[in-house]
């Protein structure tokens, strides 16, 4: 039936008002115009309650929602559809479709004739990452004299989650370490591959494919093999998601950018077969180990639409918190619109290790920021490190293609400029 809800108009209490005055003057001066007055603003109030009571109860209204998985940019269409059930028409109906979604604008006026039945569509453009609600969808009904409104609710709250945009950039650098052979380090994985390592009991979920049946038959009971990921490069990448450093506005943002490029690195890598891990340090960290396989990169996107902007923590701390995880068999793509060299500092000493590392800056200023990411530019460009820079509508995969060269040009212009000073 839904949920019905009365909200008294600035009207009820200028009537209510009146009918106060006319009381006191009636009982005044005993003239009779005075009370009848009364009664016809005591009768106006009970039409218009009940008007109002049996409008939003001869209402039906439904919606259905075929989308609640998008990525940013994608569209999102609803279908709605609202039924009169009464004889009286329903004018300047106000419906709306509560949500939270940044940019969502859910609200239409309609008007129904008796017993009538309209359907109408509404579109909007996903704009920002996250996990959002959607519903349930109010309606607002009005007495012909405006004294009472209603509001019911319809429907139930779906959950709504977008993940970031996956762009092409398959001639981006794959940063794979320098290593002779398969190396001994390996690591657990839930994904199935060629490494089975060893057993352990059966769990509910297991494939067939995990079964070990030799093992099964020894012990009696159900024995499923653990697989290694046998490999000994894997790529892990970093987002830098500290409040401080962000510049823009929904998906013309620097965190925008930089997990998108971060979930179109991990489709490229995963593609590929690599282990590919996630760190990003937002409101809380976000980590996932280095694994392969389609689950792994699904996990990747979940993390990633979940993820925020709302950091406190600066890059080169967490870049020093996380050292442990990485080695000479580790290469790291550290993606950031940060112009501190700590950061730059601590990658330093990680390639020193025998990590490989690849910087992705964003450029902060070309979202309207005031800070000057360019100037990590030359810093890294003198301890050799491989720098993308990634500006507001740039096209990623030309921004990140392999052997651009506007880095190069950049670095060199600000060479000149110290020069000529």
């Amino acid at each position: 039936m839904g949920l019905f809800q009365v909200r008294l108009e600035r009207r009820f209490f200028l009537i209510l008002g009146l009918v106060v005055i006319t009381l006191a003057t009636g009982m005044a001066t005993g003239f009779e115009l005075f009370y009848r007055l009364l009664y016809i603003l005591a009768l106006t109030i009970l039409i218009g309650f009940l008007w109002s009571w049996v409008d939003i109860r001869a209402l039906k209204v439904t919606v259905d929602r075929r989308i609640l998985q998008a990525r940013v940019g994608d569209s999102i269409n609803e279908s709605f559809s609202a039924t009169n059930h009464s004889i009286s028409p329903k004018n300047l109906l106000e419906i709306e479709d509560k949500s939270d979604l940044p940019g969502y604008f859910g609200m239409t006026t309609v008007n129904i004739k008796p017993k009538g039945h309209i359907s109408w569509d509404m579109t909007f453009i996903a704009r920002k990452r996250g996990l959002y609600h959607i519903g349930p969808v109010r309606v607002s009904v009005s007495d012909p004299f405006t004294i009472f409104s209603r509001e019911r609710y319809f429907g139930d709250t779906d959950e709504l989650i977008i993940f970031p945009m996956i762009h092409n950039i398959q001639d981006f650098a794959v940063p794979i370490s320098e290593l002779s052979g398969d190396g001994s380090t390996r690591k657990r994985t839930h994904s199935v591959t060629p490494q089975a390592s060893n057993i352990r009991d059966y769990e509910y979920g297991d494939s067939l494919s995990r079964v070990h049946w030799k093992s099964t038959a020894r012990l009696g009971k159900l024995m499923s093999k653990v697989f290694d990921l046998g490999r000994a490069s894997e790529a892990w990448i970093m987002v830098d998601l500290e409040r401080n450093v962000q510049s823009g506005e929904m998906e013309q943002s620097t965190d925008e950018y930089a997990v998108s490029i971060a979930a179109s690195l991990s489709k490229q890598y995963l593609d590929l077969g690599m282990p590919t891990g996630l760190i990003a340090y937002g409101s809380e960290r976000y980590f996932l180990g280095a694994e392969t396989g389609k689950a792994h990169f699904d996990r990747i996107m979940q993390q990633l639409a979940l993820s925020d902007s709302k950091g406190e923590i600066p890059l080169h701390t967490a870049l020093a918190r996380e050292e442990p995880i990485w080695d000479h068999q580790s290469s790291l793509v550290v993606i950031t619109p940060s112009p501190c060299e700590n950061w730059v500092t601590a990658l330093r000493e990680l390639s020193r290790q025998g990590v490989k590392v690849i910087v992705i800056v964003i450029d902060n200023q070309s979202f309207g920021g005031e800070l000057n990411s360019l100037e990590v530019l030359a810093p890294l460009n003198m301890i050799g490190i491989p720098t993308y820079v990634v500006k507001k509508d740039d096209d990623f995969s030309v921004s990140l293609r392999s052997g651009s060269t506007e880095v190069d040009d950049i670095v060199r212009d600000s060479i000149h400029s110290d020069t000529t000073i």
